[in-house]
C-alpha cells in the first residue's frame, strides 16, 4: 500500500479551551459539542506520458471495493456536479482529454499529446481504439459535439464559462482537434484537466438522458444507482488505456457521521473511506487491519457571505468583523484536533497568487463590536449560517462553534444544517444567507470566476462586486507569462484579503482511512478520488 503522512495522537486540548468552545457551540445552536506542505508541481510538458502510481497488481479484475464518502453524488450528468465527492465518481466512468497526477501535474489521457500552435490555437491528437461503454468509437466529433453540451445554458453547468474562451472546435481529421480561442488562454489545459467529461452522440444528440444513464469511455460502467444509498459500476470489458480497471465491482456508498464510517471501515464493510475526524486517527492506526492517510489539501475552507440577501453584509465593516469575531487558532486545536494549517487570505501554499507577507484576522471581539458599531449595527442583527452535514471535515461543529462566537459579538447566529443536495441547491439558488464551503483548490482561473466576477455571477458568486477584480480575473488567463500572471492573482487576493467577502478559515488535512488490503492508491491533493491503479490484495 502506498504509505502517506501517519500520525498519533492529535494535539491535547486544555480544560479552559475545552469549555469555552463548548459554550460557543451552545450559543450559536441548538445541539451541544460532539466529538466526533509542498505546493502543487508545475504542468508537465504537453506530450508527457501518463504515470499511474500502483504496486503490481491482479492481471485483471479482481474483487469488490467498497468506498464510502460523506455526501452522495448530487446528480449522474459529470456536467452538472460540483462536488469532488461527486467527481471521483464520475472520473471512475467518464475520461477528460487531459488529467491530474496526484501531485498536480497535467498529462495526457483521452487526447495522445497536444501542441500550442498559436497564441489562439491549440491543437489535441486523440487516442484511437478507444469506445465509449455503447459501442460508440471515440473521434473527434465527440470532443466538439462535447464542448458544444458543456457551454450550453440548457445544461445549468455552473463550470460553462471555464471554456467560454474557446470559440471553435475545429475538426482536422478523426482523431485530431483544434481549439480556437478568442485571445490567449494559458489555462486551457488545466481546464480541460477539470472538467469536460467527454460524452457519446447518444447523449449529446438527447437520446439518452445522463441524469439517468451513465455512458463513458472510463475503466468502469454504469450499473446503477439508489440516490442516499449506493452507486454501483462493474469493471468494462478488456483493458481501458490507463491500465485500469484492476476491480470487478466498484460500490459507492454516502455516509454523513464520521464514526459511522470508522466502524465500517474496522469491520470490512468498508475499504476506502473518507473524511475521517482527527480524533480518530490514533483509532484507526492502533486497528491491526486499517491506517489513516493524511496529507495537506490545496482547497480553501471558508464561509461565504451573501451580500445579495442580508444587507448588513453588503457593509466591508460587517464582513471585516465576522473575520475579527472568529477565532480560527482555537477552531483548529479544538474542533479540527490541530488537522487544518491557518488561512490569512483566500489563497493557501501551492496556489497561485499566494501572499506569505498576509497576517491573518486576528480575533479581537472588542474590535469587531466596534466595526459593527462603526456600520450601524451597535445592536447587532440576524444570521443565518448553512452548513453540509459531513462534506467537509467536522462541517456542521464548526458551524455551530463559529455560530456561537459571532452571537458573542451581538451576530445572533443560528445554524441551519443540511443534506448536500438541498445545500448545494441553496448555493446555486443564492438563498443561504452564510454558508460553510470549500474553494480555491488546483484550477485558480475557474474558481475566481465563480467566486468573484460580478459580470459573470457564477455558483458560488454571492454579491461581492470590484470592478477591478472582474479586469484581473478577465486578463489573467490571457496573460501568457506566468510571472505576470502571478502577480495578478497575488495582487487580487489581497484586494479579497481587505474586502473579505469570505471567512478566511484553514487549509483541511485531508485524511483518509484504509484497510490494509487495499493496495496501489494515493491520495490526491484536491481531495478527490481518482482510482488510479487501486486493487485488493489477492490471498
Amino acid at each position: 500500500m502506498t504509505q502517506g503522512n501517519r500520525f498519533g495522537n492529535g494535539a491535547k486540548i486544555n480544560r479552559r479551551r475545552f469549555m469555552q468552545l463548548s459554550a460557543m457551540v451552545g450559543t450559536g445552536a441548538a445541539s451541544g459539542l460532539l466529538w466526533g506542505c509542498a505546493a502543487p508541481a508545475v504542468p508537465a510538458a504537453p506530450g508527457a506520458e501518463p504515470t499511474v502510481s500502483m504496486e503490481e497488481g491482479p492481471s485483471g479484475p479482481f474483487g469488490e471495493l467498497v468506498v464510502v464518502q460523506g455526501v452522495d453524488a448530487e446528480s449522474l450528468d459529470p456536467h452538472v456536479t460540483t462536488s469532488g465527492a461527486s467527481k471521483g465518481m464520475m472520473w471512475a466512468m467518464y475520461d477528460k482529454l487531459l488529467a491530474w497526477t496526484p501531485d498536480m501535474q497535467v498529462i495526457p489521457w483521452l487526447a495522445e499529446s497536444w501542441e500550442v500552435i498559436d497564441d489562439n490555437t491549440w491543437e489535441f491528437k486523440l487516442r484511437d481504439e478507444v469506445y465509449f461503454h455503447n459501442g460508440e468509437k471515440f473521434s473527434a466529433e465527440h470532443v466538439r459535439d462535447t464542448i458544444t453540451r458543456f457551454k450550453s445554458p440548457d445544461i445549468r453547468n455552473v463550470y460553462a464559462a471555464q471554456l467560454t474562451p474557446v470559440t471553435e472546435v475545429e475538426i482536422v481529421d478523426p482523431l485530431t482537434v483544434r481549439m480556437i480561442t478568442e485571445a490567449p488562454f494559458a489555462l486551457l489545459a488545466e481546464v480541460l484537466a477539470s472538467y469536460c467529461e467527454i460524452m457519446p452522440a447518444a447523449i449529446t444528440s438527447g437520446e439518452v438522458d445522463p441524469a439517468v444513464e451513465a455512458i463513458g469511455t472510463g475503466p468502469y460502467r454504469f450499473v446503477s444507482w439508489t440516490p442516499g444509498e449506493e452507486m454501483l459500476m462493474d469493471a468494462i470489458d478488456g483493458e481501458h488505456f490507463s491500465g485500469q480497471p484492476l476491480l470487478e465491482r466498484l460500490v459507492w456508498k454516502p455516509i454523513a457521521e464520521s464514526t459511522t464510517r470508522v466502524v465500517e471501515l474496522k469491520t470490512g464493510n468498508a475499504h476506502l473511506i473518507s473524511p475521517v475526524d482527527p480524533v480518530q486517527i490514533p483509532e484507526l492506526d492502533a486497528d491491526p487491519e486499517s491506517s489513516a492517510l493524511a496529507f495537506r489539501q490545496l482547497n480553501s475552507i471558508l464561509i461565504v457571505l451573501n451580500e445579495l440577501l442580508a444587507e448588513p453584509l453588503k457593509d466591508v465593516r460587517v464582513r471585516q468583523a465576522l473575520n475579527y469575531a472568529t477565532d480560527v487558532d482555537i477552531l483548529i486545536e479544538t474542533v479540527m484536533q490541530g488537522a487544518a494549517y491557518r488561512l490569512a487570505g483566500p489563497f493557501g501554499p501551492g496556489i497561485p497568487g499566494y501572499d506569505e507577507t498576509l497576517e491573518p484576522y486576528a480575533y479581537d471581539p472588542d474590535k469587531a463590536r466596534e466595526l459593527l458599531a462603526e456600520a450601524g449595527y451597535a445592536d447587532g442583527f440576524d444570521l443565518t449560517l448553512v452548513s453540509p452535514n459531513g462534506r467537509y471535515l467536522n462541517d456542521r461543529l464548526a458551524s455551530e462553534a463559529i455560530a456561537g462566537m459571532w452571537s458573542e459579538v451581538g451576530v445572533r447566529t443560528q445554524v441551519q444544517v443540511m443534506d448536500w443536495s438541498p445545500f448545494v441547491d441553496g448555493v446555486l439558488g443564492k438563498t443561504h444567507e452564510a454558508f460553510f464551503f470549500s474553494q480555491v483548490g488546483v484550477l485558480l482561473d475557474a474558481t475566481l470566476s465563480i467566486n468573484f466576477h460580478s459580470g459573470r455571477e457564477g455558483a458560488a458568486w454571492q454579491g461581492y462586486s470590484n470592478e477591478e477584480v472582474n479586469q484581473i480575473i478577465d486578463d489573467a488567463p490571457k496573460t501568457l507569462d506566468p510571472v505576470a500572471r502571478n502577480d495578478m492573482y497575488k495582487r487580487l487576493g489581497n484586494i479579497i484579503y481587505e474586502e473579505c467577502p469570505w471567512i478566511f478559515l484553514w487549509n483541511q488535512q485531508g485524511v483518509y482511512g484504509i484497510r490494509d488490503e487495499v493496495q496501489g492508491w494515493e491520495p490526491h491533493q484536491d481531495n478527490t478520488i481518482r482510482l488510479g491503479g487501486i486493487h485488493l490484495k489477492q490471498g
